[in-house]
């Protein structure tokens, strides 16, 4: 027998129970130790995409300027052309915006919603348990 099939025949000898729900909460947490520590690791791929994406986006914008402005000069296109593109773009952005502020407002009330819930259950859990604990004692 392999010492990884030896380790892992010996842990599943050591995890016995008398309860389907404790070994699942064993395992609930085992799952939820991983996905916590993974969050940093998580976060700074998340950090190092958006870093460079920004910096492309920099210089693709920086490359498009440098030749909208020669090609505009060229063509003597009226700076009140711009000036409405100025006020559309702008009002565009701001749509943009004022829908990531009420996006980020529902997620918080989502968020708060959904933690009231688990706390309504989480007590309700606790009268059923000590509710159990006088039944059985």
């Amino acid at each position: 027998m392999s010492k990884s099939k030896s380790i892992e025949k010996e842990t599943v000898q050591n995890n016995t129970s008398d309860s389907v729900s404790q070994i699942t909460k064993d395992n609930i947490h085992k799952i939820t130790a991983k996905l916590e520590s993974q969050l940093p690791v998580k976060t700074q791929q998340f950090s190092e995409m958006y870093t460079a994406y920004l910096h492309t986006m920099n210089n693709t914008f920086d490359s498009c300027i440098t030749c909208e402005k020669e090609l505009m000069d060229k063509l003597g296109v009226d700076k009140a052309v711009l000036q409405a593109f100025v006020e559309f773009s702008k009002s565009q952005t701001d749509s943009v915006l004022q829908q990531m502020d009420f996006y980020a407002q529902w997620r918080k009330y989502s968020n708060d919603m959904q933690l009231s819930a688990i706390k309504s259950w989480d007590t309700f859990m606790q009268t059923i348990i000590d509710a159990n604990l006088k039944i059985f004692k």
